[in-house]
């Protein structure tokens, strides 16, 4: 927050509102006091509402402290009551600070670009606003790398279930006999001559055979001879 500590110093040497509590508020800041500072500033607001710097300063010391919301509220203030647009784009600057830090960079983006419009030459906020873009984008690029890991790990996932329902069998239940049994453990009919079961046993026999031929046809054709990687 360097830029802060420099627009506080600059500010007091200008002030003429509550000289007392604004010079005890700028020396607590300096000294890393901010909620001193803070209080100190609105004390000389109290004394001087509409001297517009001490709510800039008020604001650099909210900042400090983390309160962002009032920090925005102050800043806020302070444009409504400059008429000078290169101190209202100090303000755009501030905001856009606070808002970059709190990764809400859309309204970051438009704060930065406020203040170049009414101060094209503020090197700071150009800069912070080239990053403001750039975080931004990463992030998006985090968010959908985060969502299409999300989505791969649900898809597998999924998948994982249907195969594991497939699996699962009735345990009354007999499985699917798709391979014919070996002829010699089915029983024999009475009555049956010798002959007769030879004949059953050669016709199951040749039904075995063209069962496997055809399945080697199958697989001839789905695996043709140019199978070569080249």
């Amino acid at each position: 927050m360097k830029r802060l500590t420099l627009l506080i110093a600059c500010f007091f040497l200008f002030s003429a509102a509550s000289l007392n509590d604004a010079r005890k508020a700028n020396e607590a800041y300096k000294n890393g006091d901010f909620e001193l500072a803070a209080q100190l500033f609105r004390q000389a607001i109290d004394q001087a509402p509409d001297d517009a710097r001490l709510y800039f300063n008020l604001g650099n010391s909210l900042t400090e402290l983390g309160e962002t919301e009032e920090a925005m509220q102050a800043f806020e203030q302070y444009r409504s009551l400059t008429e000078e647009v290169e101190r209202q784009a100090m303000a755009d600057y501030n905001q856009g600070k606070i808002l970059s830090d709190l990764e809400e960079y859309d309204q970051a983006i438009e704060r930065f670009r406020d203040a170049l419009r009414k101060n094209p030459g503020d090197a700071d906020a150009r800069y912070n606003y080239e990053l403001a873009i750039k975080k931004k984008q990463e992030k998006e690029q985090q968010e959908q790398q985060q969502q299409d890991n999300s989505d791969s790990d649900g898809d597998q996932n999924e998948e994982e279930n249907e195969q594991n329902q497939d699996q699962q069998q009735n345990p009354n239940e007999q499985p699917p006999q798709d391979q014919p049994q070996n002829p010699e453990s089915q029983p024999q009919p009475q009555n049956m001559t010798p002959e007769e079961a030879e004949n059953i046993l050669n016709a199951l026999e040749q039904l075995e055979r063209e069962l496997l031929e055809n399945r080697k046809k199958e697989a001839t054709t789905r695996n043709p001879d140019n199978d070569k990687d080249w």
